[in-house]
C-alpha cells in the first residue's frame, strides 16, 4: 500500500548530505555546551538552598500569627469600646 503523498518521504541527495553534516554538529554542540559559564553567586542558588524552605515557612507562620493576633486585638478593642452600660461596667463619656 502506498502512502497518501509519497513525495513527502523522498529526500534529495543534497538534503541528505546537509542532514548528515548537521546531526553530528548538533549532537556535539548541545545546549549545555553552549550555556554561559555559571556565576559565582546567584539568586537561584540562594533560593534553592535546603534551609530556605524552612526560613520561608517560618516567615509565613510568623506573618499568619501576627495578622491573627492583630485581628483579635482589634475585635477585642472594638468590643470593649462599644460595650453598653447594662453589662455592669459603665463607660465614661469622652472628655473634651
Amino acid at each position: 500500500m502506498r502512502a497518501m503523498n509519497p513525495l513527502t518521504h523522498r529526500c534529495s541527495p543534497k538534503k541528505k548530505a546537509w542532514q548528515a553534516l548537521v546531526a553530528p554538529a548538533l549532537a556535539w554542540a548541545s545546549p549545555g555546551y553552549c550555556a554561559p559559564a555559571p556565576s559565582p553567586w546567584s539568586w537561584t542558588e540562594l533560593w534553592s538552598d535546603p534551609g530556605m524552605d524552612a526560613l520561608l515557612l517560618l516567615l509565613a507562620a510568623l506573618f499568619w500569627a501576627v495578622a491573627h493576633v492583630w485581628a483579635l486585638l482589634v475585635v477585642w478593642a472594638e468590643a470593649r469600646a462599644t460595650r453598653s452600660g447594662g453589662t455592669g461596667t459603665a463607660t465614661e463619656p469622652p472628655r473634651i
